[in-house]
């Protein structure tokens, strides 16, 4: 991924991303003004504000793959758009607490709105201490289900939480709505410990789906098993061994990942 930022005395920051692997292959073009100390508007194709995992970026990342809840569940996702869509939103902060709000097309990236109605995202999180958070987000649209023929609603919500203490990290999200009446559920929890600080981590992830809670069979449940190595700067290595469960037909689809990042 090629990426540009560009931040004046003024205020304004315009950030493009592209990915030379997709076609089209601009995932932002997001122009950002700083209305005061706390509060930013921005404007154009960038990530919804739902579910810290999602907004999570892809270098930062606990394990190789994000969770299939999030991947299915979360808004811009769902939709295989990388978590963007094109809108604008308010991102600000209030005591220890930090909000966005935005509208959205609900259509996806680099394609023009498929219906009439705007999408609503927000997302909420309070930050007691430093190092923990507890957020919910939610996400009302319509989605366009047999082109411009048919239109459904649909509905997101997320409720987050997070914990890092010296060598450990948990964290975890909840994910429920439904889209023209189907509803769906998911869920994850990741366990992290550092046997070196700031060199060795030993992660453990448990998740499971249910994109159709209508019929039994439809369940999905991955556990993941990781450990990174943490170069200088943003560099590391991941090793994952993902171990996967669908209830209504058995696969052999167990995957073993290495993934190697290079920041400097």
């Amino acid at each position: 991924r090629l990426n540009l930022k560009v931040k004046t005395p003024a205020g304004w920051q315009l950030k493009i991303q592209f990915d030379p692997a997709r076609s089209p292959g601009l995932l932002d073009l997001k122009f950002s003004l700083a209305l005061s100390a706390r509060m930013i508007l921005h404007l154009g194709q960038f990530k919804v504000p739902f579910s810290r995992e999602s907004l999570t970026s892809s270098g930062s990342l606990e394990t190789i793959n994000r969770s299939r809840t999030v991947e299915y569940l979360c808004p811009g996702r769902d939709n295989k758009a990388k978590g963007r869509d094109i809108g604008l939103a308010l991102q600000g902060e209030m005591s220890s607490f930090e909000y966005q709000v935005g509208l959205f097309n609900g259509a996806g990236i680099n394609c023009k709105d498929d219906n009439s109605q705007k999408d609503l995202a927000a997302r909420l999180v309070f930050r007691p201490v430093k190092n923990m958070g507890i957020g919910y987000s939610y996400y009302r649209g319509t989605a366009a289900l047999l082109g411009e023929v048919e239109e459904g609603n649909k509905r997101r919500n997320d409720l987050e939480a997070w914990w890092q203490a010296g060598r450990f990290l948990v964290q975890g999200e909840w994910l429920w709505g439904s889209t023209s009446g189907l509803d769906a559920a998911g869920a994850y929890l990741l366990g992290g410990y550092d046997l070196v600080p700031e060199k060795l981590r030993v992660v453990a992830r448990v998740e499971k789906i249910d994109l159709d809670k209508s019929r039994e069979t439809d369940d999905l449940r991955v556990i993941t098993f990781g450990l990174t190595w943490f170069f200088p700067g943003k560099s590391k290595l991941q090793i994952n061994y993902e171990i996967h469960r669908e209830k209504e037909i058995e696969l052999d689809n167990n995957a073993f990942l290495i993934q190697l990042q290079v920041g400097f």
